[in-house]
């Protein structure tokens, strides 16, 4: 018997019905859910490294930085922002999805607007080299807690709280397009940046978030499927969640954040999400120089991106689809090999070879990779502290890119080059595989309820 449910202060409420009743619609609305969320992480672009690596170059010009500064201060944005996300998990228990879309949505606006003024706000005190790094640092953490931390969260939760047994397939049609989103991003966003300024890049960005995806978020996003007088799946024929009971374990225990986060499997699923994160955002940040050293230009160096959507494409259905079907260890397994792949052809970056491992590799870990984060903590530890849990997550990934930059930073100017730091990257993947291999599902191990 599941206890896969809400407690009763969450059942129908008025405010679920505002602007129209989502049980009066002539479909499950939990996919509606689906095209929110994704809606809702794409729109944290700006606010992801993909986004934000576009305008890096523009940014150490505008603001007289070196390329050590501008990463040392986005790495400090980004650690500050991952240290309040598991606080912003637990808000969102208690606010709800639907709140937290609007507010980070809005926030995320906003925070690319200031972007926008940055370099004029460092003159406002003074101009200095330390002006323009509090200038810049504020934008980062603002960013980045609204853009990669609250918005992403509160996207990826709400599909795991209105799907149980079609939570992958859910997720990997959701994938198909956060897929295509964010790797065609930066090539798009470098498009953008080319044809208005980085400045007016950054404007459209923020009144397309702040306006559109607020409005969105509040029209259309909801709690839970309880609350709106709803069932997960939108199912209620109790064979058929007998039948599908088979395939994916039932929800035995509701584990809380501190219970969780004491367990073997949530450190092997979290760190494996974080070594995908750090590499990825050290690419996205870097990618121009990255493509300098290895005697590509800007254009060649960007185009990278565009055939690893398709293989994310691909990787996240597939993976959306048999993570209903297997143990998630062994996605997790696939995704760090994957990684290991996709690393050691960016150690080729100048060669064919080298992209098409790179692209090859990133590209269905990236797919598997988004499968395994919105999948993985409704499953292994149920729905009622998902955000809290899913919060602790979230701040460890994002800490993990907030490292991603100046690791290779630093790399590159210790030793003249990011090959090294490149090679040195491959032990985090060889390591996490083994420990992938001991992540089982804690739900298999708590007793079955009494009918």
């Amino acid at each position: 018997m599941s206890s896969d449910r809400p407690p009763e202060r969450l059942r129908t409420t008025r405010w679920n019905d505002v602007p129209f009743a989502p049980r009066q619609w002539r479909f499950f609305y939990g996919w509606v859910i689906v095209a929110t969320s994704t809606l809702g992480i794409i729109a944290s672009i700006p606010g992801q490294t993909m986004g934000v690596g576009v305008f890096t170059d523009d940014l150490i010009t505008a603001l007289g930085l070196s390329r050590v500064q501008l990463s040392t201060a986005y790495m400090f944005g980004t650690i500050g922002s991952s240290l309040l996300l598991p606080v912003a998990g637990r808000f969102q228990d208690r606010l709800g999805l639907r709140v937290m879309m609007v507010l980070s949505s809005l926030g995320l606006g906003l925070s690319v607007l200031v972007l926008s003024q940055s370099d004029g706000l460092s003159a406002l005190v003074g101009g200095s080299v330390t002006a323009s790094l509090c200038a810049i640092l504020v934008c980062f953490f603002l960013m980045r807690f609204f853009g990669q931390g609250c918005l992403t969260l509160a996207s990826r939760v709400a599909i795991g709280k209105w799907f149980n047994h079609r939570r992958g397939l859910a997720t990997g049609i959701s994938g198909v397009f956060v897929s295509l989103g964010f790797n065609g991003s930066p090539l798009l966003l470098n498009h953008l940046v080319q044809l208005l300024g980085w400045r007016g890049a950054a404007l459209t960005l923020a009144a397309a978030v702040g306006g559109g995806m607020s409005l969105i978020g509040l029209v259309f996003h909801r709690d839970n499927p309880e609350a709106c007088g709803l069932v997960m799946d939108g199912v209620r024929d109790e064979q058929w969640q007998r039948q599908m009971a088979a395939r994916v374990p039932e929800t035995r225990r509701e584990f809380t954040r501190s219970e969780a986060i004491r367990t073997l499997p949530f450190w092997a699923f979290n760190l494996g999400l974080a070594s995908q994160a750090l590499i990825v955002t050290a690419l996205a940040f870097h990618i121009a120089s990255l493509g300098e050293e290895a005697g590509l230009d800007r254009k060649q160096a960007y185009s990278v991106f565009l055939p690893m959507a398709a293989f994310g494409v691909v990787s996240n259905l597939f993976a959306g689809w048999l993570s209903d079907r297997v143990r998630l260890k062994w996605l997790l397994a696939a995704m760090l090999l994957m990684q290991a792949v996709g690393t050691f052809g960016l150690s080729e970056f100048g060669h064919f070879r080298g992209r098409a491992l790179l692209v090859i590799g990133y590209g269905i870990g990236g797919g598997l990779f988004a499968t395994i984060a919105t999948v993985t903590w409704p499953r292994f530890f149920g729905r009622e502290h998902l955000g809290a849990i899913s919060g602790v997550n979230m701040s460890v990934m994002v800490f993990a890119s907030a490292i991603g930059p100046v690791w290779f930073s630093a790399g590159q100017t210790l030793s003249g080059g990011y090959h090294a730091i490149i090679l040195a990257s491959l032990l985090m993947p060889a390591a996490l595989v083994f420990l992938s291999l001991r992540a089982e599902n804690p739900q298999e191990h708590v007793p079955r309820s009494r009918p």
